[in-house]
C-alpha cells in the first residue's frame, strides 16, 4: 500500500501555521486492471483542518504576510479552508491523526508533491511535540520527479490535468491536489504500459 499526503500552510515549512492536511492510501498495482476514479478517490481522502490561532498563540507557528497575500489570489474554493471552523483540530493531534489514517498497513511508498516542503512540515510539527515521523525515511517519493521522469520527451509536465478532470479539480485544496497526482500517475502509467 502507498500513501500520498499534502499540507496547506500560511508560511514556511519549518514554522508556518498549518492550515490543513489531506492523506490518501492507494495501490499502484490497480492502475492497469482496476483504474481509480477521481470521485471515488476524493471520497476516500482523510482530511484534517487545524486551529491556526492556537498554533500562533501556543506553538510558535507563524503567519507569513507574503504567503497570506498568495492565498488571497487563489480561488474562493481553495480559500474556504482558511476560515476557522468548529471542526478545526489542534496540531498536537497531528501524529495521532496521521497514524490512524495509515492504520496497520505496511507502507511501500509515501508520496508528496515536493519533498522539500510537505515532509518538512510533518517533521517540524512532530519534532515540536517530541514525536517520530510514522514511516521510514527511505520510502519517501515525490510526484513531481516521478511525473517528470515518466513524461520525459512528451509535451506533458508534472502539472498536467487530464481533460476529464479539469472541471472537478480545486487547485490548492489538498484533497484535490493528492487525488489529482494519483490520477496523473495513473494516466501516464496506463499510457506507457498499455
Amino acid at each position: 500500500m502507498n500513501l500520498i499526503y499534502d499540507f496547506e500552510t500560511l508560511g514556511p515549512a519549518e514554522n508556518g501555521a498549518v492550515v490543513s492536511l489531506a492523506m490518501l492510501k492507494f495501490d499502484e498495482n490497480l492502475y492497469e486492471d482496476k483504474p481509480y476514479d477521481y470521485d471515488d478517490l476524493l471520497s476516500r481522502v482523510e482530511y484534517a483542518k487545524f486551529n491556526v490561532v492556537e498554533q500562533v498563540e501556543k506553538f510558535d507557528r507563524i503567519i507569513d504576510k507574503k504567503t497570506l497575500e498568495w492565498w488571497q489570489r487563489k480561488s474562493p474554493e481553495a480559500q474556504a479552508q482558511l476560515k476557522p471552523s468548529k471542526d478545526d483540530i489542534s496540531i498536537e493531534d497531528m501524529h495521532e491523526f496521521f497514524t490512524n489514517c495509515v492504520g496497520p498497513d505496511t507502507l511501500k511508498k509515501a508520496y508528496t508533491r515536493g519533498n522539500g516542503f510537505d515532509p518538512i512540515v510533518l517533521e517540524s510539527v512532530l519534532k515540536y511535540f517530541k514525536k517520530e515521523v510514522p514511516y521510514p525515511w527511505w520510502i519517501i517519493r515525490d510526484t513531481r520527479s516521478m511525473l517528470d521522469g515518466m513524461c520525459w520527451g512528451s509535451s506533458l509536465d508534472n502539472k498536467f490535468i487530464p481533460k476529464e478532470y479539469e472541471e472537478k479539480f480545486v487547485h490548492h485544496d489538498p484533497r484535490h491536489d493528492i487525488v489529482m497526482d494519483v490520477m496523473r500517475m495513473q494516466t501516464v502509467a496506463r499510457y506507457i504500459y498499455s
